[in-house]
């Protein structure tokens, strides 16, 4: 149901209408917590909650974007950039942060999922050249010649890693 036909919607139990009312909540994501406000429709004769999928998202997203700022994690967009510049797949980077799951590393860059610190500190590190051939050694991640061939890690393409994590603050 749309939060717009729930408004003034006739309650069946009792006959009364639905008003729109905002409550307190706290919201928690990958260890981490956020209080925000969250809309939901009360019955006005009998009391009866209702909190639609749509309010619930919206109140996920609000805490999931408080979180993001409080922690200076990375946003989608800044892991996808980090992905690319890197020059792996979602299924190559999955497996340089520890065998984290293709669809958990999709859901980091589309912001359905949050990252927790501890993973937003591991994709950090990868721009630093000694940590991400350590990583991909272990992973059996196979790193593009561009990479290889910067082996000093240092040059253009370990500064615009630099700036890109320097920059990616959150959305």
């Amino acid at each position: 149901m749309s939060v717009a036909t729930l408004e003034g919607s006739l309650h069946r139990g009792c006959g009364g209408r639905y008003t729109l009312e905002t409550e307190a909540v706290t919201v928690r994501l990958s260890g981490m917590s956020a209080d925000v406000n969250r809309e939901y429709f009360r019955c006005d004769k009998c009391g009866h909650d209702n909190r639609t999928i749509d309010q619930r998202e919206a109140a996920e997203k609000a805490a999931t974007d408080r979180i993001r700022a409080a922690n200076s994690l990375l946003a989608p967009r800044g892991i996808k950039q980090l992905r690319e510049s890197l020059g792996v797949t979602i299924a190559q980077f999955a497996e340089l942060c520890y065998g984290t799951p293709k669809g958990i590393v999709e859901g980091w860059e589309k912001g359905r999922y949050l990252q927790n610190r501890d993973a937003d500190a591991l994709m950090r590190s990868l721009t630093e050249r000694e940590v991400l051939e350590r990583r991909a050694a272990k992973a059996g991640v196979v790193l593009p010649e561009l990479l290889a061939a910067d082996a000093s890690g240092a040059g253009p393409k370990a500064d615009k890693l630099s700036a890109l994590i320097t920059s990616a603050s959150p959305e």
